[in-house]
């Protein structure tokens, strides 16, 4: 089932200003910066041991990330949870009624990635991440 915190995802207006910052705060540098223009994004990532943080912002006003700055402004955007089994732990909260995005449907193999509804956890869009 769920053996942690895979990743936690902070959403963030100025990217640079915020590693900046980040980097003042933890005391290490970006481990890695990427982009995904489909997306509308860019990312910076602080690895600590097995699990990292991962800075993102928009880089148009389109897409997720965009919309959710626009709506709610900085902060957590989502935290990704480890599990044994992706197939597993889906068919348990399928089982259990929990509300799913991504979900490919029972018997169907997972080709992208799967969240748990944020109006299950309070607000927090939850990543399920097979490790």
């Amino acid at each position: 089932m769920f053996k942690g915190v895979d990743h936690v995802v902070i959403a963030v207006k100025d990217l640079d200003a915020a590693v900046g910052r980040y980097e003042t705060i933890y005391g290490a540098s970006v481990s890695d910066r990427s982009e995904a223009p489909a997306a509308g994004m860019a990312m910076a990532f602080f690895r600590f041991g097995d699990s990292y943080i991962e800075l993102v912002s928009a880089t148009g006003d389109q897409g997720p990330i965009a919309k959710r700055l626009a709506e709610q402004g900085e902060g957590v955007h989502l935290v990704a949870m480890k599990v044994d089994s992706i197939d597993a732990t889906l068919t348990r909260l399928r089982d259990a009624g929990i509300r799913l995005v991504g979900d490919p449907g029972a018997g169907n193999p997972v080709k992208g990635q799967v969240f748990i509804h944020p109006s299950v956890t309070g607000g927090v869009l939850t990543q399920i991440v097979e490790r």
